[in-house]
């Protein structure tokens, strides 16, 4: 399999261009079907993000598995992985492109939703199984830590002392890794943020077809392959990848469109509203696979009133005006 990928033409014959592993569909159609190539690419790329190179994770159950065919019919808006290790840890994994000041508030309730499962009714505190949140940021979350991974626990403010070990937070952030130096001195987790971000980038295809030559990737890339030489696949996952360009996108302009309705003149609140109100109306039109007006709202801002009240957001804007 690694001599194979090493003489392949990885963007030959493939959508891999089009697909890439930074987006919410493809990771999760990668990394998130109930089939035995998924399960194995992503225990793959945990064993490297929680570094359990002495003690790997051997089996997984993924609880929420993607079905392709009701996403592409917009059935289907979840982002994230929810898995179980055969050791019993609970596990949320999920990739995160734009939106970033609003980010760690959202991994907090990801962390708290893992931990209110992990007891079953009448168990005792003992038996409580460990709750690892993993997040994926196709950008920089964290400016002032120097390195691409970091992992957040529970602690003592001032002495550092871990007060429990049934939870924690892993933050891989894709645009801190070096993608200049020299392979053979990136680290295993530096391979996986390069791979993850330039699987899809013709102009790199040098690089991760180098990092490649190793055998740290060969399932995810095997499963990754699988999925940009599928038509059938590729098709269903157009529309909802274009979408996902244009929420995120839209979301950004949502921002400033809070400045401009008057939300507060720019005050923080002001912004918040606009974002959320934009994100919700991004969401029903998904889930109803209104791809055109998706597009028409990000440009025509009367239009995107009109659809506002057709979906009953309009008095959320109002009632936060009176306040």
């Amino acid at each position: 399999m690694t001599k194979q990928i090493a003489e392949t033409d990885l963007f030959a014959n493939t959508h891999r261009s089009e697909l890439p592993l930074t987006s919410d569909y493809v990771f999760r159609t990668v990394f998130g079907r109930d089939r035995d190539d998924s399960r194995a690419a992503l225990m793959e790329i945990l064993n490297i993000i929680l570094d359990r190179k002495e003690d790997p994770i051997q089996a997984i159950e993924i609880k929420n598995p993607i079905d392709t065919a009701e996403s592409s019919e917009g059935k289907e808006t979840i982002m994230d992985i929810r898995a179980e290790t055969s050791r019993g840890e609970l596990l949320d994994i999920e990739v995160q492109t734009g939106h970033l000041a609003i980010y760690p508030n959202r991994v907090v309730f990801y962390g708290g939703r893992l931990v209110n499962s992990s007891l079953q009714q009448g168990e005792s505190n003992d038996k409580m199984k460990k709750s690892i949140v993993v997040s994926i940021v196709n950008g920089v979350l964290f400016p002032s830590l120097p390195f691409c991974h970091n992992v957040f626990e529970v602690r003592e403010r001032e002495t550092g002392l871990l007060l429990s070990d049934r939870l924690s937070f892993h933050f891989l952030e894709l645009d801190k890794a070096d993608r200049k130096k020299p392979i053979s001195e990136l680290t295993r987790i530096e391979k996986l943020a390069i791979y993850l971000k330039y699987a899809n980038d013709e102009t790199m295809k040098d690089c991760v077809q180098e990092i490649l030559a190793g055998e740290e990737f060969a399932m995810s890339e095997k499963a990754y392959r699988s999925l940009t030489k599928d038509e059938v696949e590729y098709q269903r996952m157009e529309s909802k990848i274009r979408a996902e360009l244009h929420w995120n996108t839209e979301v950004e302009y949502a921002r400033r469109e809070g400045h401009e309705d008057g939300y507060g003149e720019g005050r923080t609140e002001g912004i918040d509203i606009g974002e959320d109100k934009l994100g919700k109306l991004n969401m029903l039109l998904i889930e109803q696979n209104r791809f055109e007006d998706l597009k028409k709202v990000s440009t025509d801002k009367a239009y995107r009133h009109q659809l506002y009240r057709e979906f009953g957001l309009e008095e959320d804007a109002s009632a936060s005006e009176v306040k």
